[in-house]
């Protein structure tokens, strides 16, 4: 039976080039091997799951070609994706910056960057695209603030729920990190009579791997209905996290407010990324040797984390150090590690369940 296939995206700020750089690679393998210069990851994934920049990344590829004609299904390439993180990332982090004066701004606005760079570019790309247009299946996480409770946007609400948003406000709510950007104030609309106020979803599930299975669980796909671990096939894809800075921690007792406030969120993000990935491994073990071959994380190996550790930092040198880390992660997925396929033994498994 062809098993349901599943792509899960960290979040990440500009270390989004991580997946990104693989996801080019996953692709260019699907056009090469099925002789179709139209393939697009759309075709080849069932479902999509995305936090803050993994978010993003999930409508750049499942949004539809404006024409389709016997051609590609998604109108950008992987490669598009990867290049809007070169193209854009500066204008949106380093361009935005707002700069203190004597350290006294994060006195009255703790958010450092300015969304009115990222509006524009999210309008640019995606004008008024609406979140049930997309290709496929896809959840993409936030937190809202207002009813003080999770949120999954989806892309197949049903009808009964009465739910409707723009894929530009939910990508402006999914990356809405804490201190880096404020909350996206939007609407439902179906209904415009509620203001979410959102922030990134990554203060609760960085790693949407988890989320991506519980909703797949539910679903009724053409393969099997409300499919269990043996069904699935998922591709998880790490950021590299884990190289944030921390005041001096041997002195955390005596942290003022301003220090906490400042770590918190990246200890929150950072935090559940490896706690999913263990529970992840776990459910697969469950159903023993080929099941636990249908689970997939890629990441980039620790020792070769060599970038800033600051996830805004879009500067031309660390866009290289990102994408030379992408390519580490790319090694280290192609490698034959018992236990697990490779990635291009994966790749094969999406080709096949096609």
């Amino acid at each position: 039976m062809k098993k349901v296939r599943i792509l899960s995206l960290d979040g990440g700020g500009m270390r989004g080039i991580i997946p990104a750089t693989v996801l080019e690679y996953v692709e260019n393998k699907i056009i090469e091997k099925t002789g179709n210069p139209d393939a697009r990851l759309a075709d080849y994934f069932d479902f999509v799951a995305g936090t803050s920049t993994g978010g993003i990344l999930s409508a750049f590829y499942l949004t539809p070609a404006k024409v389709n004609n016997d051609g590609p299904s998604s109108r950008f390439k992987a490669a598009e994706a990867l290049e809007f993180y070169s193209n854009d990332g500066y204008k949106i982090f380093n361009e935005s910056k707002k700069w203190d004066w004597f350290g006294l701004r994060q006195l009255f606005n703790a958010a450092k960057y300015s969304p009115k760079e990222l509006e524009r570019i999210l309008q640019e790309q995606f004008n008024n695209l609406k979140l049930s247009d997309l290709l496929k299946p896809c959840i993409i996480t936030t937190y809202d603030m207002s009813s003080k409770s999770s949120f999954f946007f989806s892309s197949r609400e049903p009808i009964y729920k009465q739910r409707e948003f723009y894929v530009k406000d939910v990508l402006r709510s999914t990356s809405a990190a804490p201190t880096y950007f404020p909350p996206a104030f939007i609407h439902n609309l179906k209904t415009l009579d509620k203001t979410m106020v959102n922030i990134d979803g990554g203060v609760f599930a960085n790693n949407p791997a988890l989320c991506a299975y519980s909703e797949c669980r539910n679903t009724k796909f053409k393969q099997v209905e409300f499919p269990g671990a043996s069904d699935m096939l998922i591709v998880s894809i790490g950021t590299g996290g884990g190289q944030f800075k921390l005041p001096d921690v041997s002195k955390s007792n005596r942290w003022n407010i301003l220090k906490w406030a400042t770590s918190i969120p990246d200890i929150m993000m950072d935090g559940s990324v490896d706690t999913v990935s263990y529970q992840m491994k776990n459910i697969f073990d469950t159903v023993r040797e080929k099941g636990m071959l249908n689970y997939k994380r890629i990441d980039v190996p620790k020792d070769k984390r060599a970038y800033s550790s600051d996830m805004a930092d879009a500067s031309p040198k660390n866009v290289a150090a990102l994408k030379t880390a992408g390519e580490e992660a790319l090694k280290d997925a192609l490698k034959d590690k018992e236990g697990e396929h490779n990635l291009d033994q994966i790749i094969d498994l999406l080709i096949s369940d096609n």
